[in-house]
């Protein structure tokens, strides 16, 4: 009986040893995993309505909601980013809603423009201690 525990001591022990011993290979994301995250993002941005700006340089990007409330990072300074959107917000022809106040408030400020058929809120946010700028989407038809 002694014998018996002592083995199945050993087998324990050997068990752990081997279990503890594999090397682990983190791996990031296979070539087809790429591949078919950005066939999925190309098909998203497809579904987005083509007046609503998506910055040519966004990664990261995320889609909700049938597409209707989009999320992503891009490179560059607070001011940059707004003074984009504004612009080619203008371009669009999206008009500014009431009299809303478009002043930064603690590191975000939210755009909001409209057009007879759809409204759109751009909420645009420093990243604390980055180069990156978030910006949120929200597209909201009428």
């Amino acid at each position: 009986m002694k014998r018996r525990f002592v083995l199945f001591l050993l087998l324990l022990a050997g068990l752990v040893l081997v279990s503890c011993s594999r090397d682990v290979v983190e791996s990031g994301p296979s070539d087809t995993e790429i591949s078919s995250a950005t066939a999925t993002t190309q098909a998203n941005l497809a579904l987005v309505p083509p007046d609503v700006p998506i910055h040519e340089d966004a990664i990261n990007l995320k889609f909700a909601a049938s597409n209707t409330y989009i999320s992503y990072e891009v490179l560059g300074t607070f001011d940059e980013i707004i003074s984009y959107y504004r612009d080619a917000m203008n371009s669009q022809g999206w008009e500014k809603r009431n009299n809303s106040n478009e002043e930064p408030i603690g590191g975000a400020l939210t755009m909001l423009r409209s057009k007879t058929d759809k409204n759109v809120s751009v909420t645009i946010q420093t990243i604390p201690e980055s180069d990156y700028v978030r910006v949120l989407i929200s597209v909201v038809l009428k």
